[in-house]
């Protein structure tokens, strides 16, 4: 019996699955007008951002979105999945196809 085949395909597709609820919806609202070619789908559950080769989540816009304070670790927990390599600061979140 033989195993199974599993292809790999290299794709330079970033993206992220955000926890739906009023902090999502800021985030994709700011993303929107940074990126305005990024692909956002809203599902009932979760918000798919996705974008080639990198996306970065600039707290401090997030924050002025949603009208009160914001930080990464807060963003950090409605990100529910991400695609790509992450890089974590205090005022923005990378993800990125290239090594970090």
């Amino acid at each position: 019996m033989s195993s199974p085949q599993v292809l790999m395909q290299e794709s330079n597709t970033v993206g992220v699955k955000l926890m739906a609820g009023e902090e999502a919806e800021a985030v994709a609202a700011v993303i929107a007008r940074t990126y305005p070619e990024a692909e956002i789908e809203r599902y009932p559950a979760y918000i798919s951002i996705q974008r080639p080769y990198q996306l970065t989540f600039d707290i401090p816009l997030i924050s002025e979105e949603l009208g009160r304070p914001y930080d990464a670790p807060t963003f950090l927990v409605i990100l529910s999945s991400y695609n790509g390599r992450i890089s974590i600061e205090d005022e923005r979140i990378t993800i990125t196809t290239e090594l970090v």
